[in-house]
């Protein structure tokens, strides 16, 4: 999985990876998009596009897998852009989801594989572990700990 690329320090999204594909995109290659990734699509532009990708999907509050057109036609890219801090296992998943779904319309995409949810690559905090002192104290309160 390639790190991620940030875009100008403190200001816009960091890209998490991209998977690019080739397809005619039929109507049934956006459907098969749209359910697997549930994807919203935005095929024919509006007056004053938002964004310049003819599709999205949310992956969690501050991250988005864009559907982006390529340079030449028939050539396309699901990105993954973040404006948070995404938990590396997330992330991977998400690459995992999408080149799966890439995968399914240009069969020439490699998929990366599922990592185990003990990989020792992928840090991760013990359950139950407050985020801070003052939500350590509360829960330590809540729970009748001293």
């Amino acid at each position: 999985m390639a790190a991620p690329t940030p875009a100008a320090p403190g200001r816009g999204p960091t890209t998490l990876f991209e998977v690019r594909f080739a397809t005619a995109m039929t109507d049934s290659d956006l459907a098969l998009l749209v359910s697997t990734l549930d994807l919203s699509m935005r095929m024919h532009p509006k007056m004053h596009p938002r964004h310049e990708s003819p599709g999205l999907a949310r992956l969690d509050h501050h991250s988005g897998l864009f559907l982006n057109r390529g340079s030449a036609e028939g050539q396309w890219t699901l990105e993954a852009k973040t404006w948070g801090h995404p938990a590396p296992q997330s992330v991977h998943e998400w690459h995992v989801l999408a080149a799966g779904a890439a995968h399914q319309l240009d069969p020439t995409v490699a998929r990366p594989e599922r990592l185990n949810a003990s990989s020792p690559e992928i840090p991760d905090r013990p359950l139950g572990r407050a985020a801070n002192r003052r939500l350590a104290g509360i829960r330590r309160h809540m729970v009748g700990l001293p």
